[in-house]
């Protein structure tokens, strides 16, 4: 059972269990920024017990699928990069990571 989302804007701030518009908010800031001291914007996605999931988007335009063992991060069980990653489809990324959809990403 996944008991949190946390989103982490490129700039650094957090939001808890974020809206879609704070979804869209922070990939808006992340596309149109194109800051190399700040290139990416994260979800992360997990609960206390159980493993934590990580998608972080890139600017560049590309995003990074982890999959661990705790909200520790101790052990690294899944790893993927997706390429050619646009706003809408980082969008959709971080859906399908909060709604529990993780074999589509």
């Amino acid at each position: 059972m996944v008991e949190w989302t946390n989103l982490t804007g490129c700039f650094g701030e957090g939001t808890q269990n974020p809206s879609d518009d704070d979804l869209k908010k922070a990939l808006s800031e992340l596309f149109k920024s194109q800051d190399n001291e700040h290139p990416d914007a994260w979800i992360e996605y997990g609960s206390e017990n159980g493993p934590l999931y990580s998608v972080s988007i890139f600017s560049s335009g590309y995003a990074l699928y982890t999959k661990y063992s705790d909200a520790d991060m101790s052990d690294e069980l899944e790893n993927k990069k997706i390429e050619n990653v646009t706003e809408d489809s980082a969008f959709a990324l971080w859906k399908n990571l909060m709604d529990g959809n993780e074999s589509k990403i």
